[in-house]
């Protein structure tokens, strides 16, 4: 097979989770078996990194950013390129920022399979203003109507989207384990401190976990993009001066992050909608204690694993209780096992054929 992704920043992965699922794409597929042509932002790679190529894949770099009001255009001009020059077979859209141009897509090239992940709903994020959310909410239907097959990272994904779409998606999770790595030294001097990885907006409760973890005096690590937003300023201005909170900006290093993951004695996980967060994945490699916000999204991810909260006041108590987030190992093992990338690659590939 030819398979064209479209809706990444691009190889090798540097912004989210979509890029890490298209870089593990390129990495457990051969290209002497299946060729992938990899869309990806021209000014994010701007020593391209070798040239067009990774990992044996074509890359095709746009001038439009990927993300934003521009991703709807970037993402247009991927998959007109990938029907009319590319000629691929299939197309899998990440997203659907271009959801609109797929009833051009699938005219240009009926023959041509649609594959769409249509990620966390993201008409439900209250960073967006009611226009954004209509808009995004039509781009899902138009990915739901046009698309040959959607995919849904969580089980809890797959239910809303049946009912909302009368779809029957393919659940294919996140894999976690390419952050197993080797540990770099660590900057971090905290001792028994816990672990908080994420973008900071106000639906990953980000506000929340700080304050818990204020109010507790109880060490905290946190990882994010503090200085993205007003939320993001203003939390790191209130919680700069405390001596249990340690604020850093996002590490994009696997040794490192993983020296960072390898100390903490636990993990705390906030986000609230999206689907499988693949920091939560993650995590799961590197503790067997997570503590996580109660929503049918992680649920789902953890199999009701861990322990889970709402309040601060919630998340005082668990951190305050001995045991509390605690997976036993054989749950542990088998959620691993769900979350390796050899299983998700073979999915992939599956759904694309």
């Amino acid at each position: 097979m030819k398979i064209a992704i479209v809706g990444t920043v691009g190889v090798p992965a540097r912004y989210g989770g979509f890029e890490t699922l298209a870089e593990q794409l390129a990495k457990g597929i051969k290209p002497e078996a299946h060729q992938l042509v990899i869309y990806c932002q021209r000014t994010a790679y701007p020593e391209l990194n070798g040239g067009e190529h990774f990992e044996g894949h074509h890359r095709v770099f746009l001038p439009l950013r990927a993300n934003g009001p521009a991703s709807m255009v970037h993402d247009m001009l991927a998959m007109a390129h990938a029907a009319l020059i590319a000629k691929v077979d299939t197309l899998l859209v990440l997203g659907y920022s271009g959801a609109w141009f797929l009833p051009f897509v699938r005219m240009l090239r009926p023959r041509m399979r649609v594959v769409t992940n249509i990620d966390g709903m993201e008409w439900r994020r209250d960073k967006f203003g009611r226009g954004a959310r209509a808009l995004l909410r039509g781009l899902e239907v138009f990915a739901a109507r046009f698309s040959h097959q959607v995919i849904a990272d969580n089980p809890a994904l797959v239910d809303l989207a049946r009912k909302l779409h009368q779809i029957e998606p393919r659940l294919i999770a996140y894999g976690g384990d390419h952050t197993v790595v080797a540990a770099k030294t660590s900057a971090t001097h905290a001792r028994d401190y816990y672990l908080s990885i994420a973008r900071i907006e106000p639906e990953n409760n980000c506000h929340l976990i700080l304050a818990a973890c204020a109010a507790a005096d109880i060490p905290l690590v946190f990882i994010g993009n503090w200085a993205a937003s007003s939320y993001g300023k203003a939390l790191r201005a209130r919680y700069s001066d405390s001596q249990s909170l340690t604020l850093l900006d996002p590490v994009y290093d696997l040794g490192s992050l993983s020296a960072v993951r390898g100390s903490a004695v636990g993990y705390i996980h906030g986000h609230s909608v999206g689907g499988t967060n693949p920091s939560l994945v993650e995590a799961l490699f590197h503790t067997e204690n997570i503590l996580a916000f109660d929503c049918v999204f992680n649920r789902a991810t953890l199999a009701d694993a861990g322990s889970y909260f709402v309040t601060v006041d919630d998340l005082i108590r668990q951190l305050r209780c001995e045991g509390a987030g605690l997976i036993d190992a054989t749950r542990l093992a088998e959620l691993r096992e769900q979350y390796r990338w050899t299983r998700i690659v073979a999915a992939y590939l599956d759904v694309c054929r």
